[in-house]
């Protein structure tokens, strides 16, 4: 229902009391002995009471029938001050870091946040969320102004970048785990089949480039010898890691490294190569096209009933809630890292947040700031009028009964 009809309908009630008491005394006005002394008195009372609550009621809100009485529409006059009381009240009591700490100890985040992940309707929230948050980073992106943006931003970024120092460093972090040497090893593997596959092509490349008078088994002949020597150094390579290449490999790569760290030929060779991939229009043109290929067959699949992207979110979600649900070591950290982050937080925001509810009541009309919380506490407030009117009522004959018999 309406609350504002809601709230019509409650204000007859205290009305039609109030109605009743006047209508009362009215009638038993000229009768002040028997049960009608009695009645009148009541009726009196009441009615007094009554209207007392009325102007108590709609001085809250308004000015009594319109006359601006001191100390009456409170709520419209005074809305900054509530607005105010009301920030202090929430940060003194709710957002004090003990007491956010010890609501917060005495829930189990993690197991809330397990459930939550294992249960359909939490896992397909965060699907939704995921696929919202890429469509949303998707269509941002196709807005010319954000890749103007980015554009300009990252090539300004790229500018302060020393190219050569950048490689330097990485293949020395290579270098430092051996990394180098595995993918050199599946180089050297690709190699091995790729030349195994493409026999005939070469044999076909080697024979069109051979002189006319030479023989075509001669060709045939060293072409196999060559072939089978290769294949066999480059298996060598690959299945011997003290291989004697692989040691000059290594010093090649540590060698380079310092260089690109540290010579100042190298270090002006990355930033001419810099400058001209930043120039290269054609490049960026590419990079651009890849980029839109990508984005809309990602914009196909979250589209898609059978999202792949929806798919894999889903059994990691799943994955990610199996696993911390076996491990009450990893929820308890979990636990206590939340508690303390949420309490910090809180702890240095709490004014902040707290002033979220004074500057929202500051900014309402004062008219409407009465109408808005009339409408939420009004139907209660009917019930202080109806009870004044009653307990009037019974304090009319209390009185009247000590007039009668003291």
């Amino acid at each position: 229902m309406d609350k504002a009809l809601e709230l019509r309908r409650m204000k007859r009630i205290p009305l039609l009391l109030l109605l009743l008491m006047v209508l009362l005394f009215a009638s038993t006005l000229h009768q002040p002995t028997g049960w009608a002394a009695w009645l009148h008195a009541f009726a009196e009372a009441g009615m007094v009471g009554a209207l007392a609550d009325w102007f108590a009621v709609v001085a809250l809100f308004r000015h009594p029938m319109g006359l601006p009485i001191p100390h009456t529409a409170i709520i419209p006059n005074r809305k900054n001050d509530i607005g105010e009381s009301m920030s202090r009240f929430v940060a003194d009591h709710f957002l004090e870091p003990e007491v956010v700490r010890k609501k917060l100890e005495n829930t189990h985040l993690s197991a809330l946040v397990v459930n939550w992940l294992k249960s359909d309707k939490g896992r397909r929230s965060l699907e939704d969320l995921s696929t919202t948050v890429i469509r949303w980073a998707l269509g941002a992106l196709h807005e010319k102004r954000v890749r103007r943006f980015l554009s300009r931003l990252s090539s300004r970024q790229l500018a302060n970048v020393s190219l050569a120092p950048l490689l330097g460093s990485t293949l020395e972090w290579l270098v430092r785990g051996e990394r180098h040497q595995q993918i050199l090893t599946q180089v050297l593997r690709y190699t091995i089949v790729l030349v195994h596959d493409n026999r005939e092509a070469i044999r076909t490349r080697v024979k069109h480039e051979s002189p006319w008078w030479l023989p075509g088994f001669v060709d045939d002949n060293i072409l196999k010898k060559m072939l089978e020597r290769v294949e066999h150094q480059l298996f060598e390579m690959a299945l011997d890691q003290d291989h004697p290449l692989r040691h000059k490999f290594n010093q090649w790569t540590e060698k380079l490294a310092h260089e690109l760290k540290h010579s100042a030929r190298h270090r002006r060779m990355g930033d001419e190569l810099k400058q001209q991939l930043l120039a290269n229009d054609e490049l960026q043109d590419y990079l651009y096209g890849l980029w839109r290929e990508l984005a809309r067959n990602l914009e196909d699949d979250i589209e898609s009933p059978e999202s792949a992207i929806r798919e894999q979110v889903g059994k990691w979600l799943i994955g990610v809630a199996e696993e911390l649900d076996g491990d009450p070591d990893m929820q308890g950290w979990i636990n206590a890292w939340l508690v303390d982050s949420i309490t910090l937080v809180v702890g240095r925001n709490s004014a902040q947040i707290a002033s979220l509810i004074s500057d929202t009541v500051k900014s309402w009309d004062g008219m409407d700031t009465s109408r808005r919380v009339e409408l939420a506490i009004g139907r209660d407030l009917q019930f202080i009028r109806i009870n004044g009117t009653l307990v009037g009522g019974m304090v009319g004959l209390l009185i009247h009964a000590v007039k009668l018999y003291v």
